[in-house]
């Protein structure tokens, strides 16, 4: 910036405008690594961008801090465990890549910025999406990757300063509201009271988990976006949401988003065949799966309500799919 020049404030610049200024920081930061940076492409513009960092060797994921999503402590928690799996197992997931101080994370102080700012480094995963891929066979590979991951899950120890979210009640992830609000055109007596109802189901299986196990981390949003393939190897990542769970939690989450395709029982079954590979089917019935995708329908209700997300446009589908799944009794 030339001398004498005033910046202009970071809120009144266009999206592109702010995304340069991330840019810009990105590029600054990257002298902490131990790294020669031949390129840097924007993948993802959403509250926090991500951008692809190309080097002569590989490229890497540059992700910076959502503190409206994640605090701190989830982001150093992904990491560490990113990093125990990327030693551990031979599962593809994003590698971090440690500055040149050792740390997984740096903090960014820059001009560029309005605040300060804290990124990422990981390994980028090359492929298609499975959601362009849902074959038998990658369901296959899913549950054999989703057995592996439990498995190191078993083993692995936190190291200080290790803190994620819990989830031990269905609305772990933000206040509950799809019960208490009352407006009756977003939320009317009917659509409520079958809300209700999946809570109540879906809280007494989480409960007999927690009180009959011991949690451990699960990747908890392992959904077709967040896995890819890659020359017949599936690839996971989008470790940001992970929490103290169980595995059948995680296999309730993975298996809402085919629940209502035409060859769910298909996947379901070729996925659990991969699971049996490694890992005992964790799971009493298809009753008790349904309860877990049950709880992941509503944590995903009660968001785009309290994220103004098309609320009018969603819930109603919310509640087709909640009545189909609570047609075999409660």
């Amino acid at each position: 910036m030339a001398q004498g020049t005033t910046m202009r404030e970071f809120q009144s610049l266009t999206k592109r405008g702010q995304l340069g200024r991330y840019r810009r920081a990105l590029w600054d930061a990257l002298a902490d690594y131990p790294i020669h940076v031949k390129s840097i492409r924007l993948v993802s513009d959403g509250s926090r961008p991500v951008f692809r960092v190309d080097t002569n060797a590989c490229s890497y994921a540059a992700k910076f801090q959502n503190p409206q999503q994640h605090v701190l402590s989830q982001m150093y928690g992904e990491l560490q465990f990113l990093d125990y799996l990327s030693q551990h197992t031979n599962l593809r997931v994003e590698s971090p890549l440690a500055n040149i101080r050792g740390a997984l994370i740096t903090q960014i102080n820059s001009c560029w910025l309005p605040e300060r700012a804290h990124l990422a480094l990981t390994r980028w995963l090359s492929g298609r999406h499975l959601e362009n891929a849902p074959t038998a066979r990658s369901y296959h590979c899913l549950g054999r990757c989703a057995a592996e991951l439990h498995k190191a899950s078993q083993s692995f120890r936190p190291r200080n300063g290790f803190q994620i979210l819990t989830n031990d009640r269905v609305y772990y992830w933000d206040k509950e509201t799809i019960l208490s609000r009352r407006d009756r055109s977003l939320l009317p007596k009917k659509r409520q009271e079958l809300f209700r109802t999946g809570t109540k189901r879906a809280q007494r299986a989480i409960q007999r988990l927690w009180k009959n196990g011991k949690p451990t981390v699960i990747h908890n949003d392992l959904h077709p976006c967040n896995i890819k393939v890659h020359r017949q190897r599936l690839g996971l990542y989008d470790f940001e949401d992970i929490t103290w769970g169980f595995p059948e939690q995680d296999i309730g989450t993975a298996m809402y988003h085919i629940r209502f395709s035409d060859d769910y029982e298909t996947l379901l079954n070729a996925f659990r065949r991969g699971y049996e590979e490694l890992l005992d089917w964790p799971l009493t019935s298809s009753k008790q799966l349904d309860s877990f995708v049950i709880a992941r329908l509503l944590m995903f209700a009660n968001y785009v309500v309290n994220s103004n997300i098309r609320p009018k446009q969603h819930l109603p589908r919310f509640e087709s799919k909640l009545t189909a799944l609570l047609g075999g009794g409660t």
